[in-house]
């Protein structure tokens, strides 16, 4: 019987081999473990199929095993404070405690109230009396937000969570986001926490590591391990998709059916929507870079005819959300694998 494909396209799904990222997620593990946390949140950022949810992920599930805390994964979209409240009265380690204190649910359909007291008017004032209960007990709420986006439900969650903090309710919260989303919400007056959260972004995998991975599970060389690893560039998604492919074909080699292959993963799944994103003239940028090899600042300023002061603002944002990189001073190169002969389709 053949094994199961140890690579995955699916994303959000924990690969069975997966390259975690232990600094990363040690960091914010032993941050939120601490006495006196130095931070009680953080944010990670990176272009889709980076790795942020699995990151995310693998900090959830090491605090759900923990009796002091709390996870709570609202959702990104509607009625996240309401979410919120449910999730925790819901929680099997701390529905207990609320029986004692008589919590009970009659708030818009779903119920937010405290028997026989003055009902509750807002999920937002029955999250802080929750809240302030569990803190006199020690407990503790992680809450997690995949792929945040800049939306009024959201920037409303931001500011409650920021009313949450100066409180000093014992809240952490862990949220990912494309780079632009994220930009965009703590560049809001009102949500100028959010500019001082610490950031996480996902650069690439190591290819030594990429390389290792491919040498165990596809039974290949260290020289061709190394081989196939250069062809992901130590993105996340590519790695998966490049083993996922030649696990099934039964063989390492590179033809042209298996790259079409390759490419149809990366352009259909991730580069067709990070390109339908981009604004015009990012577009004009990016339509340069229809090879691997890296152009010069003055190339690019000479070929759309514009001021290195002009192209700067352009070059900080594909720099931050990992489209490109800086090889060298004066420098940009493409960051994703095989972007350049989808850019050449784009032209």
């Amino acid at each position: 019987m053949m094994k199961a494909n140890p690579f995955t396209t699916t994303f959000g799904r924990e690969p069975d081999n997966m390259i975690e990222r232990i600094d990363e997620q040690n960091m914010i593990i032993n941050s939120f473990s601490m006495e006196k946390p130095s931070e009680r949140t953080y944010i990670i950022t990176g272009q889709r199929g980076s790795g942020k949810t699995v990151l995310l992920s693998k900090v959830y599930n090491h605090f759900k095993e923990q009796k002091d805390f709390v996870v709570a994964d609202p959702g990104p979209k509607d009625h996240i404070i309401e979410n919120l409240a449910s999730i925790i009265y819901e929680n099997g380690k701390m529905k207990k405690l609320f029986a004692e204190t008589e919590f009970s649910f009659s708030f818009q359909g779903i119920g937010l109230s405290l028997k026989g007291k003055t009902p509750i008017s807002s999920a937002y004032a029955l999250l802080c009396k929750m809240l302030e209960h569990l803190k006199k007990k020690g407990k503790k709420v992680l809450i997690t937000i995949d792929e945040a986006d800049n939306s009024d439900e959201m920037r409303y969650f931001i500011q409650a969570y920021q009313a949450l903090i100066r409180q000093d309710f014992p809240v952490f919260l862990l949220m990912t986001g494309l780079y632009s989303n994220i930009h965009k919400l703590e560049n809001d007056q009102s949500l100028t926490f959010l500019y001082r959260a610490p950031k996480i972004p996902l650069g690439p995998l190591s290819l030594i590591t990429v390389a290792q991975k491919y040498q165990t599970y596809l039974g290949v060389s260290m020289e061709k391990g190394k081989e196939l690893a250069k062809l992901t560039k130590g993105y996340a998604y590519a790695y998966q998709a490049l083993g996922y492919l030649l696990y099934e074909k039964g063989s390492s080699d590179i033809d042209e059916e298996t790259l079409t292959k390759y490419d149809q993963y990366l352009f259909d799944n991730v580069y067709e929507k990070l390109y339908s994103r981009f604004t015009y003239k990012e577009k004009e940028i990016l339509s340069l870079f229809t090879s691997p090899s890296p152009l010069s600042t003055k190339e690019i300023c000479s070929a759309i005819g514009c001021k290195s002061s002009y192209l700067s603002p352009y070059r900080n944002n594909f720099l931050k959300s990992g489209i490109l990189y800086s090889p060298s001073y004066g420098y940009l190169q493409l960051s994703l694998p095989r972007f350049d002969v989808f850019l050449s389709y784009m032209k």
